[in-house]
């Protein structure tokens, strides 16, 4: 028998929503505010009430289980009242009627249970909405008999049948595709199955696994296998192979492709961008200015269908779907979401503030395993999503748009932007606290309370006025921070020399503390890269548990593919650099005349790279150069590729940790050596020096926290784009006198051969 299981909320989501798309219900107050709106509500109840009420029903059939259960807010057995609680940030009488209709029938389902359960004859449901910022609260009350909700009930488990008789078939044609399939390349590489076997104990027992392996090795392929065959076992409902790079999405999808064409029929999922895959940009996400929200919820159930049956929904998929069915891509992607097997998605989507992947709550009842992509990326990427940026700047350009009650709002921003500007500064253009400005925060929370009242009368508000659109986008991020606050967050004020130029950024010095409660949310992760040594450092850096197993895996290659060279009598720390360039452009022709095919020479900034080239323009390189610039786009990206791609004499100059440095795959002889210059540190300012003061106290390590491991990273990473095929060779140098100390030797990939540079060893 195929046992299913269904929140109440997907439930109602699923057969009771009706109408159009409309955002005038959101933003909707985050999670911690949600929790104290309800709480404000309980202390008003009375002792007979009982909170966050379990209910579960089971309907069964010949070959088919299904469990509906869900958590009431509150139930009265005394008064027979069940409510349903919804806290917002609108007038709750400006709540549209459709969603308001979704509200009680979402109550309904649970009077449904309970009455069915307690033999109650009747049963009154109360929908309560509460404006968290105003504290403004409306309730509304509906009496139903037991048999009236008896009926509401099984025709809701009517409605959903068909598409639970769908979703069943293809579990039980995914769960016999996997029983029989085979790992699609020929059997493992060296590594692939300890990487493999590794994921699927680890998802069986629930835990967390941190793995380095060398790139080329497979990882992508070596971590979704066991990951898919956990899913026909019951390991879990649903994976999620998250990542901050296209190339991941790409080699995700390319990976899942292979095991489609080997037999797996599992659903698979890509999320995109809403502002990337909307097909009325520019339009407010409304029924009155959209015609992809017009009737949306009226047209789901053909375009679900539809989707359910395609092999794949990337994002060509959805967009076909959108423009038959005429219905939001964006939306339509997320309304898959629960009934997917596999999901791929950027980091967004699981770890920020907001993430609809988040793995908490009913809504997300499944046991999600998450498969994290070149986890090396996480926790810089964790800082932006986890810090908020206040422009002054911004904030008189809305002035300017807005009037009436909304520009005295934003007058009052400014005046709390003005009082911080005045108070005495650590130094004339830098300030930090730890201390959050209780006035600009109260400012923030009325603006933004505001426009979602304005924007309840007209939906459009934001998109004809972009300046208040991106202020209050921004002041929403500051508030959700604010939320977060702790010690391991700062507040910092810079300000130039032009006018309005004052920032005020809600910086998270370390975002572990807040990776680690999304992490415990899963089920199971399993975070792998080739690049994350120290293992007990990066552990701690992306919020695995203590106890999360660490490993590094064996190499398929054999250590003379890439021979290093380290050149350790060229100084290129910043004070030397002038000094020392004429050494290091010498060295730089040296190593290209005597290695021919392409080779990426990679500096730690674009200034650097300038003046070298400005030296080597005086020299005969005999190569073709490229040179990275600063305003670089997807466009330069392919330039670069096409050119490794179809010539062998490329010498391409770019910055170590930039696009070129990570997620670049050059098989072959597409490139047979790179150079870097530098040991890859982060730029000592404010922040850095900041950053090494927060980990020193933290951990007593704060250079090797801030500068040296992040660093290095950078370098290994950039070693990696050589060898990537169990048939590539190549040669790697290595220029900076740092190299030759054990602290930094220890941080190169163990996979390769380390060898001192001489001039009669450069053509070897």
């Amino acid at each position: 028998m195929l046992e299913l299981s269904v929140p109440i909320t997907q439930l109602a989501r699923f057969c009771h929503r009706r109408g159009d798309i409309d955002h005038r219900f959101t933003p909707s107050p985050s999670g911690p505010e949600g929790i104290a709106g309800h709480q404000r509500l309980y202390r008003k109840r009375p002792a007979s009430y009982q909170r966050e009420y379990a209910v579960e029903y089971v309907e069964e059939s010949a070959d088919l289980r299904l469990t509906v259960r869900g958590r009431a807010d509150g139930y009265d057995p005394e008064t027979g009242v069940v409510e349903e609680i919804k806290t917002c940030r609108v007038p709750p009488s400006s709540i549209p009627p459709d969603v308001m209709a979704l509200h009680l029938a979402q109550g309904r389902l649970y009077a449904a249970i309970i009455a069915a359960t307690t033999q109650l004859q009747s049963l009154t449901v109360r929908v309560t909405w509460l404006n968290i910022d105003s504290d403004e609260e409306h309730s509304q009350d509906t009496h139903f008999d037991a048999a009236s909700l008896r009926e509401f009930l099984l025709a809701t488990l009517g409605a959903f049948s068909g598409w639970l008789t769908a979703l069943a078939r293809r579990r039980e044609a995914r769960d016999a595709s996997l029983a029989a399939l085979k790992f699609p390349y020929g059997g493992f590489r060296s590594g692939q199955r300890e990487l493999a076997e590794l994921t699927y104990k680890c998802i069986d027992q629930g835990g967390q696994l941190l793995l380095e392996a060398p790139t080329g090795i497979g990882k992508t392929a070596a971590v979704l296998y066991p990951a898919l065959k956990a899913l026909a076992r019951g390991k879990h409902e649903r994976v999620v192979f998250a990542t901050a790079k296209t190339i991941g999405r790409r080699a995700a999808q390319e990976t899942l492709a292979h095991f489609r064409e080997a037999g797996y029929s599992g659903s698979a999922l890509s999320l995109t961008a809403k502002d990337s895959i909307c097909l009325s940009p520019g339009r407010a996400c409304h029924g009155e200015d959209c015609p992809y929200a017009r009737g949306y919820y009226d047209k789901l159930p053909a375009a679900l269908e539809a989707a359910l049956a395609a092999p794949a929904l990337d994002r060509e998929t959805l967009e076909s779907l959108a423009g038959q069915f005429e219905v939001c891509p964006y939306e339509l992607a997320q309304d898959m979401l629960p009934w997917m097997d596999v999901v791929i998605a950027d980091l967004n989507y699981v770890y920020s503030l907001h993430a609809s992947l988040a793995g908490t709550g009913e809504t997300d009842a499944q046991r999600t395993t998450i498969l994290l992509d070149e986890a090396h990326n996480l926790p810089e990427r964790a800082r932006g999503m986890y810090s908020g940026h206040l422009h002054k700047a911004l904030v008189m350009r809305a002035r300017r748009a807005a009037g009436g009650e909304l520009k005295r709002r934003l007058e009052r921003i400014n005046r709390c932007l003005l009082a911080l500007q005045r108070q005495p500064w650590l130094e004339s253009q830098w300030h930090s606290e730890t201390r959050l400005p209780e006035p600009l925060m109260a400012s923030l929370r009325d603006f933004t309370a505001h426009v979602a009242s304005e924007q309840a009368r007209e939906p459009a508000l934001l998109e004809r006025i972009p300046p208040l659109r991106d202020l209050f986008f921004q002041a929403l991020q500051c508030l959700r921070v604010a939320e977060q606050w702790g010690e391991d967050y700062r507040l910092q004020l810079t300000c130039g020399s032009a006018p309005q130029s004052l920032v005020v950024t809600f910086n998270c010095l370390d975002p572990a503390r807040l990776l680690a409660a999304r992490q415990a949310r899963a089920h199971a992760v399993t975070a792998f890269s080739a690049t994350l040594s120290p293992l007990a450092w990066m552990r701690g850096r992306i919020g695995l548990a203590q106890d999360a197993v660490c490993k590094r895996a064996s190499s398929p290659f054999q250590a003379q593919q890439l021979r290093v060279q380290l050149a350790t009598h060229i100084d290129t720390r910043f004070s030397e650099r002038e000094r020392t360039l004429e050494q290091l452009a010498a060295l730089l022709v040296e190593w290209l005349a005597a290695r021919p095919g392409n080779c990426i020479i990679y500096f730690p900034s674009y200034r650097y790279l300038a003046d070298c080239l400005a030296l080597l323009a005086q020299r005969n390189l005999a190569r073709s150069v490229w040179t990275q610039q600063r305003e670089g786009d997807d466009k330069q990206r392919q330039e670069l590729l096409a050119w490794l791609a179809e010539r062998r004499d490329v010498a391409a100059f770019c910055i170590l940790g930039g696009v070129f440095g990570e997620g670049v795959d050059l098989p072959g002889d597409q490139l047979t050596s790179v150079v870097i210059v530098g040991v890859g540190m982060p730029q000592v300012n404010r922040e850095t020096r900041e950053l090494q003061a927060w980990y020193q106290r933290e951990t007593g390590a704060g250079f090797d926290h801030a500068f040296l491991f992040p660093g290095m990273q950078k370098v290994d990473q950039a070693l990696g784009r050589v060898v990537r095929r169990s048939e590539d060779c190549g040669s790697a140098l290595l220029i900076d006198m740092r190299y030759a100390r054990d602290e930094y030797r220890k941080l190169l990939p163990p996979w390769w051969e380390y060898h001192p540079w001489t001039a009669a060893s450069s053509g070897e």
